[in-house]
């Protein structure tokens, strides 16, 4: 059988074979170098042999030099006193125990216990390690293995034609170090052998107060990894992410890399899903759908790229059974990388809180798109709501009168009369209090029969002179449409009168999201502030039934007039309308959900009840961490080593779904945009918010007119007649 040999010149942090790290082995940071001391050579002790060879005079060799005697130096490298070389180099040789220390024709029982014991020694020496050259066979069994010092190779310069492309500039580290180690199979056997061990370096190493900044100690763990990516769906970026950790871990110098170590981490991740980003979403969605019978998801795909999607679990199809006579629809933007309008349906729940029935993404802002989307929730939910509100987007009333034929359509008052009417009257009349308390009388009066509404709509348009206004008279053709005297037969319609709880929310779900997000990502934020909805749910059912109205007196009817009887309470305000287990449920990824996750939450879960039950008992908490570190020792040393997922397995247990080779050809949106995001997050404004701005500004004295205005020399208005 022939072997292939093949060159790996990447960090041991670089590669792809995931968390098959060895830099702790029971080790803490303060454990480093207890037994070691430094050899102190002088030029003048040399002495060459018939080949030419320096050797040593014990006599003449000074161990005597420990870490007491180098306070003065504990920043500098293990070995702190270089020695020459009959050649005029200088090199360092650092001296560890003897147990520790690699040494020729040495037998370990497997791959693994001969990288760990490799790894162990060059964190005690302070150097980091990279791969280096490699032979397997057919078989993908290694047979040689290089391990050398990450100082090891030439330094890159500019006089290379080989290098010839823009790099980034940096600082180098390689200084053509020879040291190494060889480990080759034993023939016949899973055992392998030390054949070369190079012990000196050119350069110096890392002191014990540094080691922290080493690269092994920098590397992410699967832990720290989890951590970060978990952290999105709070809204916490890779910085913000690092100083918690820090925070939680008593100092960034405990445990953990830079600041620019979880950036990378999270740009590895975004790299990862990248163009397979809709891909990844569709697949994941398709999953959830098959593994979990209630749960409804729908997509549109234009020219191989995604254009909508849309998704309801089953504790949102309770709640709509539960809550959805009225439902508010309100779009909003610049939640996802490609701009695709997020579109939620909003209720009120026994709490008078907002619930979210269901969602949608979509490409465009139009009237075929809304049309596909209620289709969509009709499917899902199969019955039409009793009241829907939404603002005056003509594309969305047109969708809604064509699916919902059978729901009474609203418009929302906040945005005729808060948002249009000043802009539609003069400024004067829109800030007279008069009119505005007298417009509002008759416009929020839903104890106003129709006819008097109409009564009083006149008489206060030419009170104020304003008939023939073609916007309000616009507005009084649509009169059915929002004002509340037109709704007081529709049962629940007081509930929402506005989409301002639809915006509430819609401004929780962009609080909680990045402009430049993935889709997946957005997923996974949008999970996390459903579940802190439902969690609030839970909080208020809580309340509700194990609190008492404050009573005035002591009497007893006051108890029995604060209980109204049940026969007179509808479904959707008593209190056990949705059951708390199902508002409880989380939401599951995909058939990677394994049960490993959950143990490893239950496990960190029991150490924190541990040291919270031990913190006030010091000796205790001492000698319990003796046997915690028994414990780990125990699994490191008998234990025997698990397959390590590879990097590609590792972000897919991440993100909850694999690509196999039936997935759907999906490519990501196009960048999108509508009449809310602008160019590339730049929403397109009013002229009167222009304007606003405009005069918002401080006023500056004009040299032309001698007036001050919000205008200059430049473009002052008698410019023209000058």
């Amino acid at each position: 059988m022939d072997d292939t040999l093949s060159t790996r010149d990447d960090h041991i942090h670089d590669q792809h074979e995931y968390l098959k790290e060895y830099e702790d082995f029971g080790l803490r940071d303060h454990d480093y170098l207890h037994n070691v001391k430094f050899q102190i050579y002088e030029i003048s002790n040399l002495t060459l042999d018939a080949e030419n060879e320096f050797e040593f005079n014990d006599n003449e060799v000074d161990y005597t030099l420990d870490d007491d005697n180098i306070d003065f130096q504990k920043e500098e490298s293990h070995v702190t006193h270089d020695y020459v070389s009959p050649g005029g180099s200088s090199y360092w040789i650092p001296v560890v125990s003897d147990n520790i220390k690699p040494k020729i024709n040495s037998i370990f029982d497997s791959y693994t216990s001969a990288l760990s014991m490799y790894y162990n020694y060059a964190s005690l020496a302070g150097f980091d390690v990279r791969l280096g050259l490699f032979r397997t066979t057919e078989s993908d069994i290694t047979t040689q293995r290089h391990l050398l010092c990450n100082w090891e190779g030439k330094p890159t310069t500019a006089m290379d034609p080989q290098h010839n492309k823009i790099q980034r500039r940096k600082d180098t580290f390689r200084c053509e170090c020879k040291e190494k180690i060889v480990f080759t199979l034993v023939h016949g056997t899973n055992k392998y052998n030390v054949v070369e061990f190079v012990e000196q370096h050119n350069h110096k190493l890392f002191g014990k107060d540094n080691m922290f900044l080493s690269r092994t100690k920098r590397k992410l763990d699967y832990t720290q990894e989890i951590f970060i990516y978990n952290l999105p769906k709070q809204n916490i970026g890779a910085s913000r992410a690092h100083r918690l950790y820090s925070g939680l871990q008593g100092g960034s110098d405990i445990r953990g890399g830079f600041v620019s170590d979880f950036k990378n981490s999270t740009r590895n991740l975004n790299s990862y899903i990248g163009v397979r980003d809709a891909k990844f979403l569709v697949v994941k969605m398709l999953e959830r759908k098959k593994n979990i019978p209630s749960f409804s998801f729908d997509f549109k795909v234009v020219e191989k790229k995604l254009n909508s999607i849309s998704w309801a679990d089953e504790t949102a199809k309770y709640n709509y059974n539960a809550f959805g006579d009225v439902v508010s629809l309100d779009a909003t933007f610049s939640m996802n990388k490609y701009d695709m309008v997020f579109v939620p349906f909003t209720g009120i729940d026994n709490h008078k809180k907002c619930v979210t029935f269901r969602v949608g993404l979509l490409s465009r802002e139009d009237a075929s798109s809304y049309s596909w989307l209620l289709r969509a929730f009709l499917k899902a939910f199969k019955k039409q709501p009793t009241l829907v509100l939404t603002d005056q987007d003509p594309a969305l009333n047109k969708a809604v009168n064509e699916v919902f034929p059978m729901s009474v359509h609203r418009f929302c008052m906040w945005h005729i009369t808060k948002k249009k009417l000043p802009n539609k009257i003069t400024s004067q009349l829109a800030t007279t209090s008069a009119f505005r308390k007298r417009f509002h009388s008759i416009i929020w009066n839903s104890k106003l029969e129709p006819h008097d509404f109409e009564k009083e709509w006149k008489s206060c348009l030419n009170e104020f002179n304003i008939s023939n206004n073609k916007w309000l008279q616009e507005m009084y053709g649509l009169r059915r449409r929002w004002v509340p005297a037109f709704f007081k037969d529709i049962p629940m319609s007081g509930l929402m009168r506005t989409t301002s709880l639809s915006e509430g929310q819609n401004w929780l779900f962009q609080n909680n999201t990045l402009t430049g997000f993935y889709l997946l990502m957005f997923m996974m934020t949008f999970e996390g502030v459903m579940e802190r909805q439902r969690r609030n749910e839970v909080v208020n059912d809580f309340n509700i039934a194990t609190t008492l109205p404050r009573f005035i007196t002591y009497s007893p009817i006051e108890p029995h007039a604060s209980k109204i009887p049940e026969e007179y309470i509808m479904r959707r305000w008593r209190r056990d309308v949705l059951p708390t287990e199902l508002l409880k449920r989380r939401f599951s990824n995909s058939l990677l959900d394994s049960n490993s996750n959950t143990a490893a939450i239950e496990i960190f879960s029991n150490v924190d009840c541990c040291v919270s039950f031990l913190s006030h008992d010091a000796s205790t908490l001492k000698s319990s961490l003796e046997e915690l570190n028994k414990l780990k020792k125990k699994f490191v040393e008998n234990c025997p080593a698990p397959e390590m997922p590879s990097r590609e397995s590792f972000y897919n247990s991440i993100i909850g779904v694999e690509l196999t080779n039936d997935a759907p050809d999906i490519d990501n949106p196009s960048y999108i945009r509508n009449k809310g995001t602008g160019s590339r997050g730049k929403r397109l404004k009013s002229k009167n918010e222009m304007l606003e701005k405009v005069y918002s500004k401080p006023k500056r004295k004009c040299a032309l007119c001698k007036q001050m205005a919000n205008h200059d020399k430049r473009n002052c208005p008698l410019k023209k007649h000058v």
